[in-house]
């Protein structure tokens, strides 16, 4: 199930990088020197779910498991997701991730992968949890040096550092994106 999920969100985020008008307003968004864009790069996201079918929820709420996390009592997702198909009531988690910053990027990214550890399990069948990054290119060895850095392997011992981390360029622009 985590390799399909990993495949399913890689093939989403390749459909979304691929449009041109995405790539023409990230140029806009390089070429101006704009911040804060992570928004409508969720706006955009969610009509990319809207328009190929998925089920899919923004910033639900998801109760902590208090002997993970005793300092609060929910975190929020900013996206839930299923897939035409899948089992009812069985979700992906996915928070988007954009900074200017190749290491603030991927240690926010990786901070949110450490948030999802401490989700209740009953709260909902939660297939796997993601993290889709955006940020100027870098290249693999660069990437692995963060990862290194900032993961703590216990948050990621479900997944495979070689399956399940995606580094692409965005074509026609500065920027690339990453799936952890």
């Amino acid at each position: 199930m985590l390799n399909r999920d990993f495949d399913h969100l890689s093939t989403l985020a390749h459909h979304f990088f691929e449009r041109e008008d995405i790539r023409q307003k990230l140029n806009i968004i390089d070429q101006y020197n704009i911040s804060g864009w992570e928004v409508w790069m969720q706006i955009e996201f969610a009509n990319l779910l809207a328009s190929t079918g998925h089920e899919w929820w923004r910033e639900q709420t998801l109760a902590c498991d208090l002997r993970k996390n005793p300092q609060r009592l929910s975190v929020r997702a900013d996206f839930l997701l299923r897939k035409k198909g899948w089992t009812l009531d069985s979700y992906i988690a996915l928070e988007l991730k954009q900074n200017q910053d190749p290491t603030s990027c991927v240690r926010n990214m990786i901070a949110d992968l450490v948030k999802s550890a401490k989700i209740k399990r009953s709260e909902l069948a939660l297939r796997s949890f993601w993290t889709l990054g955006v940020t100027p290119r870098i290249d693999k060895e660069r990437l692995n040096e963060l990862i290194d850095y900032y993961l703590d392997e216990k948050y990621y011992l479900t997944k495979s550092r070689k399956k399940h981390v995606l580094l692409r360029d965005i074509e026609q622009t500065p920027y690339c994106y990453i799936v952890i």
